[in-house]
């Protein structure tokens, strides 16, 4: 403990570390029938409340002055051993264990200008609930709920750090929606966080019935079908990407968080890259990103390749496609607009239908449809096969909003090449990605590192590196560049 410290009472002291934390609380009570005070401090949505309320506040109003010695020594002995309830208290005087203490739960009773305190555990405990949008294999499931209390305690228990801030708001001037901003503030730039509370501040809009009206409002550019902000209810996650220096944004009533700003190369990113071995992880991470590429250009190089850019193909290929083409009466655009068209009503059906039936008709129907369709002869097989490949390659993405890019990039593109061949899917190739390296999630490049063009900035976006190569954040994002210690190397003998 420093010098500065122990000059600082105990209470004075708790306060300066809790002074932006709007969940701190400290409650004087009354002991010895006035005779003496005693400060009780703790993060309020984290403690069990009926569970402190009756072991412990209960017990101290109604401690018993003639079994009560006189000095402060004895007091708090003899509430260690007769008036508070609860199993495993123990005296500290260490300030900075104190403080770690009540972020993870624990309530700190301490006597009025004494400089150590009882710690009494108290925890909140409650079930999380699994994620069915983001499922994993080898990394944890847990997931925010509905209730904004819980969703901050699942944080909290996994960031019990003085450096965790939060700024509360109320949206919406019926439904007075409460949201929150929730920051590392070692870690996320002072710039970024006035910002996204300056676009949080402008929304003047009567209800909030999603979370995703939030989102619309307060992006750089809502017209984009880029994505600009990651939508997760994992906590894993969440906490990740605060560690990275990103805030993210929580709304009562709704169980998905919003994580702003976002680099485009976080879509590909999911929680089981970090729970094996890195070489797996890149490898995965490369197959989706050839995914996001099937899924949105495969069918309009088919069209480009059919109608205008027969050259192009291998002569085999060529022939074996016009065979199975010979019987089709619809153009090759029709055959392929027809057929994702389907793929992607069958698609909503199966989310619109219960989970087990959805999922029985989304492959009945596939089946049925383009069995039907190719003996019938109003599509071709290669047009079965090309469509299937795109659809299944769109099931390995892992970000709702690519797998929506993809749809619209696909039709966007079978239009291009339906007009200019294999000449108009480059154009709109480039034409996507210039709008990518123009577009700014609150201020921040959304195509960094891709932009600049340094690979060093890309060991964990393109692929993922060895975590003890991991070292730094993101200078846009964060103004402590350091998220790993120099004592920290790679694995193996000394």
């Amino acid at each position: 403990m420093s010098i500065i410290e122990e000059k600082i009472c105990l209470q004075a002291y708790l306060k300066e570390a809790f002074c932006n934390d709007a969940d701190f609380v400290t409650r004087n009570i009354a002991v010895m029938n006035g005779k003496g005070e005693v400060h009780v401090s703790y993060i309020e949505n984290l403690v069990e409340n009926d569970m402190m309320n009756t072991y412990v506040i209960e017990r101290l109003q109604d401690s018993n002055p003639e079994e009560s010695a006189s000095s402060v020594d004895d007091f708090m002995a003899m509430m260690t051993s007769s008036v508070i309830a609860a199993a495993k208290v123990y005296r500290s005087d260490e300030k900075a264990d104190l403080v770690q203490a009540i972020l993870t739960g624990h309530v700190a009773v301490a006597w009025k200008d004494a400089d150590y305190a009882l710690v009494i555990p108290a925890l909140k405990r409650e079930a999380a609930e699994k994620s069915e949008t983001e499922p994993s294999i080898q990394s944890g499931n847990e997931a925010f709920t509905t209730d904004l209390s819980k969703n901050m305690n699942l944080l909290r228990l996994r960031l019990p750090s003085p450096d965790f801030r939060f700024k509360q708001m109320e949206v919406g001037r019926t439904s007075h929606t409460k949201v929150r901003m929730v920051w590392l503030n070692n870690a996320a730039k002072p710039e970024i966080i006035e910002e996204i509370c300056d676009r949080l501040a402008r929304i003047d809009i009567d209800i909030v019935h999603s979370i995703s009206v939030i989102t619309e409002l307060i992006e750089d550019n809502p017209l984009s079908i880029w994505p600009q902000h990651k939508l997760t209810e994992r906590v894993d996650v969440t906490v990740a990407n605060m560690g990275e220096g990103r805030v993210a944004i929580l709304c009562d009533n709704f169980s998905f968080v919003v994580i702003v700003p976002l680099l485009v190369l976080q879509e590909f990113q999911t929680p089981d890259d970090y729970s094996q071995k890195w070489i797996f992880s890149s490898i995965m991470r490369i197959m989706r990103y050839a995914a996001f590429f099937l899924s949105s250009t495969l069918s309009s190089l088919y069209v480009s390749f059919v109608a205008y850019n027969h050259s192009i193909m291998p002569p085999a290929l060529a022939i074996r496609i016009s065979e199975g083409r010979s019987q089709v009466p619809f153009p090759s655009v029709i055959e392929v607009l027809l057929m994702t068209f389907m793929i992607d009503v069958l698609k909503e059906a199966g989310l619109r239908l219960p989970k087990g039936l959805g999922q029985s008709m989304g492959i009945l129907g596939a089946v049925v449809i383009g069995q039907s369709a190719v003996e019938a002869g109003y599509v071709s097989p290669g047009v079965i096969i090309i469509v299937a490949i795109s659809a299944i390659s769109s099931f390995a993405l892992s970000s709702v909003n690519l797998t929506n890019m993809s749809r619209v990039t696909n039709y966007f593109l079978i239009f291009l090449a339906t007009i200019f061949g294999l000449f108009g899917v480059i154009i709109g190739i480039l034409f996507l990605q210039w709008r990518l390296v123009t577009l700014r999630s609150f201020g921040i490049p959304i195509a960094h590192p891709m932009d600049v063009g340094d690979i060093r900035l890309m060991k964990d976006m393109l692929i993922r590196s060895p975590i003890w190569k991991l070292r730094t954040r993101s200078k846009l994002l964060s103004e402590n560049k350091t998220s790993m210690g120099d004592s920290t190397r790679k694995p193996g003998p000394k």
